[in-house]
């Protein structure tokens, strides 16, 4: 449990202490706040009416502030403001925040983590404002690793709506750009839940896992190791480390995104942005002792993507 004080002076907030680290706020309970300075407490720690602003020196690298919260473990309120006349996007101002809008409403019908608030235009400036919500009370570094997640995953959907037909090669040669922007929105256009992005050092073969229900009421779990590029089936290539993470996919659990319990992939899916050469699904399957493995490859992901999304790759 975290220890957590009010500075106060002549009955005035000032601030607040948590672990004996002080904050100090203006009139309207704004704390700017360095990013390295984002650890030791949980979000939830932070006292009502407070709201963190994270900063690198003096640049602003979020645009929105953290805070606890009554209904969930913490809230990043994001204030998304474009300033007209300094707009170089090939898509106008309004048109990229209504394309925005859309992808905040998608999200929020699905996965019910954000709620759209509004959209603000004065001429010269126009904004959209939405929340994004934690159920869980996270480390604070963590907690904002993870707004930032979900920021980035709605400006990636929100270029699949502005480009509608055509997906840039760009963000087929990035791993995290191809996970966010790509496969996160087609799983979610699929119908799954329970949908996590575990890239890192905790992955344990699962860079992404996701659920359903089978016809049968039967729970199965997925997992997505994902590549970038082709995946080659010779000798000495990037193959003997697959191999290892798969193991690791599946003797080792995840923890769930809405129970937090921990739970075992029933499958796991290679998925790659290039395709498979040298016979490396068949040297997979001969060198690996789990037999619910499915490959997905940049034919497969763009059948899919013209299935659920009236997507196609350029």
């Amino acid at each position: 449990m975290d220890e957590v004080s009010l500075l106060s002076k002549d009955s005035e907030a000032l601030g607040f202490v948590i672990n004996g680290k002080e904050f100090y706020a203006d009139e309207e309970g704004h704390v700017e706040v360095q990013v390295d300075e984002l650890k030791g407490f949980k979000i939830k720690s932070i006292p009502p009416g407070f709201f963190l602003w994270p900063l690198e020196g003096n640049t602003i690298i979020f645009d929105g502030e953290m805070a606890s919260s009554d209904d969930h473990a913490g809230v990043a309120m994001m204030n998304i403001q474009i300033y007209r006349k300094y707009w170089d996007h090939k898509f106008g101002a309004a048109q990229y925040l209504d394309a925005m809008k859309t992808a905040i409403e998608l999200r929020e019908k699905s996965e019910r983590d954000v709620q759209f608030n509004d959209v603000e235009d004065d001429d010269a400036f126009i904004s959209i404002r939405y929340n994004i919500f934690l159920t869980e009370d996270l480390m604070i570094d963590e907690a904002f690793q993870r707004f930032r997640q979900i920021v980035k995953e709605i400006e990636g959907y929100t270029e699949r709506i502005l480009e509608k037909e055509e997906i840039s090669p760009e963000l087929l040669d990035d791993e995290t750009k191809f996970s966010l922007e790509i496969l996160l929105p087609l799983i979610r256009a699929m119908g799954f839940y329970d949908i996590k992005y575990n890239h890192g050092k905790r992955e344990f073969g699962k860079d992404i896992t996701f659920s359903e229900f089978d016809r049968f009421g039967i729970r199965r779990n997925f997992g997505v190791q994902v590549k970038k590029g082709d995946l080659s089936g010779e000798a000495g290539s990037e193959l003997d480390k697959l191999i290892g993470q798969i193991d690791d996919a599946f003797t080792l659990p995840y923890i769930e995104t809405t129970s937090r319990e921990e739970r075992y992939i029933s499958d796991l899916i290679i998925s790659i942005s290039g395709r498979f050469t040298d016979n490396a699904q068949i040297k997979i399957v001969e060198k690996v002792k789990h037999r619910n493995i499915y490959f997905m490859d940049i034919d497969k992901i763009q059948e899919l993507l013209t299935k659920y999304m009236g997507k196609k790759i350029q």
